[in-house]
């Protein structure tokens, strides 16, 4: 009985990030400018409409000069929480 409730308490954590449930290994950071929808869906908070929404606008306007940008697409408040997590350039 008690396996059956950290099996089931385990599963409930694992489905609450999609990356984590579909066994995808995702980085500690995205680089927005260069990530595409999958990768997008790494950063919590961030779904298909969200990461395609994030792709559209890079394509039509161009990348992101620093994270503070992505409120072109996103909330404040969700830029806020995920700012720790997005990159905009390569780490050379």
């Amino acid at each position: 009985m008690l396996r059956d409730a950290v099996l089931l308490v385990l599963m409930l954590l694992l489905s609450c990030h999609p990356a984590w449930a579909k066994g995808k290994n995702c980085p500690a950071q995205v680089n927005i400018n260069q990530a595409g929808v999958e990768q997008l869906r790494c950063l919590k908070g961030v779904g298909k409409k969200r990461a395609a929404a994030i792709v559209v606008f890079r394509e039509a306007h161009g990348p992101f000069p620093g994270p503070a940008a992505l409120g072109a697409v996103l909330s404040p408040k969700i830029v806020a929480r995920l700012r720790p997590q997005i990159i905009t350039q390569s780490a050379d």
